[in-house]
């Protein structure tokens, strides 16, 4: 597991991110905020978009942060020298979509 990061969900459960050996943006997250010890499995992250619904592979570092609004929003960086996003809406992930200039 390399480049650790967490985040706090609007409903205060803890989520946390990293990159597996496989180089794949992975999270697991809080399943109840008063229970410090109940998390989910891992799985990877990838959103229910239609432009974007696989998991992110290729990952060298991966950033989470809470925004204004509670809700997450994660960066990672590839191998590929390409930057992504992936953001959170209520009840679901919107997915990888690359960064462009």
């Amino acid at each position: 597991m390399e480049n650790f990061v967490i985040a706090t969900n609007s409903d205060n459960r803890v989520e946390a991110f990293y990159i597996d050996d496989n180089f794949t943006v992975m999270h697991t997250w809080q399943l109840d905020p008063a229970n410090k010890t109940s998390w989910s499995k891992p799985n990877s992250l990838y959103g229910t978009s239609q432009d974007s619904n696989g998991s992110l592979t290729n990952a060298l570092r991966v950033e989470a942060v809470t925004d204004s609004n509670g809700q997450i929003q994660v960066v990672a960086y590839t191998q590929d020298n390409k930057y992504f996003t992936c953001y959170q809406t209520p009840g679901f992930w919107n997915g990888w979509f690359e960064i462009t200039q």
